[in-house]
């Protein structure tokens, strides 16, 4: 499933992570791999501990960076379809 607009996000509840100042580092253990979240990636990692619609975490993250819609909206799904690929995160 390809996620959009439509669907509801939420972090993998089996996750682990912590917070390392401003980033946030994870390790997923079905593919035994690191990855590091800074920025932008960070602040959407914040908003989808609870399930969350797409489009209301694109408005969202409009009211907090200067940032069209359309460039908000492509870059929060190509990051979600990222994290989804690594099974860091659910989309219903």
């Amino acid at each position: 499933m390809s996620v959009s607009l439509s669907n509801t996000v939420q972090r993998h509840p089996e996750l682990v992570f912590a917070h390392m100042g401003e980033e946030v580092v994870m390790m997923s253990e079905d593919q035994s791999d690191y990855l590091g979240l800074n920025g932008v990636a960070s602040k959407i990692w914040a908003h989808i501990e609870a399930p969350v619609g797409v489009h209301d975490l694109c408005t969202q993250l409009q009211s907090e960076f200067e940032v069209s819609q359309a460039q908000c909206e492509q870059d929060v799904l190509a990051f979600l379809a990222d994290m989804q690929s690594r099974n860091l995160v659910q989309v219903r």
